[in-house]
């Protein structure tokens, strides 16, 4: 019935949900996408973040997508972020692409990085 090997079955699709009723200490680090509707106490490293309006993250936060409605405190270093009228952000924001609603609170510095570009160096040899 149970087994210790990998489900193949399971959608990889699926994200990781803390339901309001939990609180996580410790760190979550996923793939995939990580919904936060409860307390964090510690840093999440994943794909995309969605924190709902009750939701509350104390540590930092590397992703490459996040939505954020409720609590942060701590760092944010994130790709695309997008901070509802009801998102409290209480730490520094490293970002490429932000968008703020009217209303949202953040106390913390907003610094852009630049998009991160592959280089590509040819290297030819002409001695043949």
């Amino acid at each position: 019935m149970f087994s210790k090997t990998e489900r193949s079955d399971v959608p990889s699709g699926l994200p990781s949900i803390v339901s309001k009723d939990m609180t996580i200490t410790g760190n979550i680090e996923s793939p995939g996408t990580v919904q936060v509707e409860g307390k964090v106490v510690g840093d999440i490293e994943c794909h995309e973040l969605t924190l709902g309006e009750g939701g509350e993250v104390h540590g930092q936060v590397k992703c490459e997508v996040a939505d954020i409605h409720g609590t942060v405190v701590g760092e944010l270093q994130v790709t695309n972020l997008s901070i509802s009228a009801s998102a409290s952000i209480n730490g520094d924001i490293v970002h490429e692409n932000v968008s703020i609603e009217a209303h949202a609170r953040v106390e913390g510095k907003l610094v852009r990085r630049e998009s991160q570009q592959t280089n590509l160096n040819l290297v030819s040899d002409e001695s043949s």
